[in-house]
C-alpha cells in the first residue's frame, strides 16, 4: 500500500464530503426560497382583486371568495429533500378541479457527461468541481413553472395561474 497514493485518496474524499456538504445546504435554501416564491405569487395574484381572504399554513394557502376558495398545496419537506432542482405542487380550484405544476431548476450551463468507465475517484472530483461552481456561483439555477402535461413554461406564479 502506498502511502502517498492513500493520503490523496482520502483527500479527495474528504474535499468531495466537505463541498458537497455546503452544496446541499445552498440547493436547500435555493429551494427554500423558490417555493416562497410560488406562494407570494398564488397570493399576490389573487391579492390584487382585492375580494379574496387568505388562509395559510405550511404546506398550502387558500384563497377564499364567498365559501369557495381556490387551494395551492406543496409538500415543503418532500421538495426541499429532493437531489433534484424541481418542485412539485398542485392547485385545486372551487370547481374541485386539480392541476398538477412543476417548478423547474433550469441550469444556467450544459453539464457534460462523466464517460461510464470513470472510476469513484473521477466521479467524486467531477462532483466536486461542479460542487465548487455552484456554491461560487459559476453554475446558477433559475425556476420556470409548468402545468404537467403541458411543454408551454411560465417565468411567474402569476403568470401560470392566467394560464389556467
Amino acid at each position: 500500500m502506498d502511502v502517498g497514493y492513500l493520503k490523496i485518496k482520502i483527500d479527495i474524499k474528504s474535499e468531495h464530503d466537505d463541498y458537497k456538504k455546503r452544496y446541499e445546504f445552498k440547493r436547500k435554501e435555493l429551494k427554500r426560497s423558490e417555493i416562497k416564491r410560488v406562494f407570494d405569487g398564488f397570493k399576490e395574484f389573487f391579492k390584487a382583486d382585492g375580494s379574496f381572504k387568505f388562509k395559510e399554513n405550511e404546506h398550502s394557502i387558500a384563497a377564499e371568495y364567498k365559501d369557495h376558495d381556490i387551494k395551492l398545496d406543496m409538500d415543503i419537506y418532500k421538495n426541499v429533500d429532493s437531489e433534484d432542482f424541481n418542485l412539485n405542487g398542485t392547485i385545486k380550484t372551487f370547481e374541485k378541479n386539480v392541476y398538477e405544476f412543476v417548478v423547474e431548476g433550469v441550469c444556467n450551463k450544459d453539464l457534460s457527461l462523466m464517460p461510464p468507465d470513470a472510476d469513484t475517484q473521477e466521479r467524486m472530483i467531477y462532483d466536486t468541481n461542479f460542487y465548487k461552481d455552484f456554491i461560487e456561483g459559476d453554475i446558477e439555477y433559475t425556476f420556470q413553472y409548468r402545468i404537467a402535461g403541458s411543454k408551454k413554461a411560465y417565468i411567474s406564479m402569476g403568470e401560470m395561474l392566467l394560464a389556467m
